[in-house]
């Protein structure tokens, strides 16, 4: 178990800079106000935000996060099983289109980073560190 948690979380840092790469770009454009730029830049992003960030979240709230919610504890987990709502919410709207993308974007934007961050420099370390207790 300990060795697939490790490919697990491996992976889910590797998406984070995939995400990152896909956030700088359109996050340039929104801190601009070039909405016209954002519109013709998110088809190219939609594969990282779209199915990737849903098998993203997926493998993280089935797998990962029940997995560690003992260790952890499951109110951590708990904020970020919600923050994949937000997140995905988010993503949809500035997909749909329908106003407001510059905000939508940046709401996306800035919840993102927070989340991958708080991951990569918490929650990730924390559960190194507790399946090399196991081990």
């Amino acid at each position: 178990m300990s060795s697939d948690m490790v490919k697990l979380i491996d992976r889910l840092e590797q998406e984070h800079a995939a995400v990152r790469e896909a956030l700088g770009a359109l996050g340039a454009l929104a801190e601009a106000g070039d909405e016209t730029g954002l519109r013709s830049a998110l088809p190219g992003r939609a594969a990282v935000l779209g199915a990737g960030l849903d098998d993203h979240s997926l493998a993280e709230d089935a797998t990962l996060f029940p997995a560690i919610a003992d260790g952890v504890g499951p109110d951590l987990v708990g904020v970020f099983a919600a923050e994949h709502a937000e997140i995905l919410a988010l993503r949809d709207e500035l997909y749909r289109g329908d106003g407001g993308d510059i905000a939508a974007c940046l709401g996306l934007c800035a919840l993102l980073e927070s989340h991958m961050d708080r991951e990569e420099l918490m929650l990730f370390p924390s559960v190194r560190d507790l399946l090399d207790e196991q081990s």
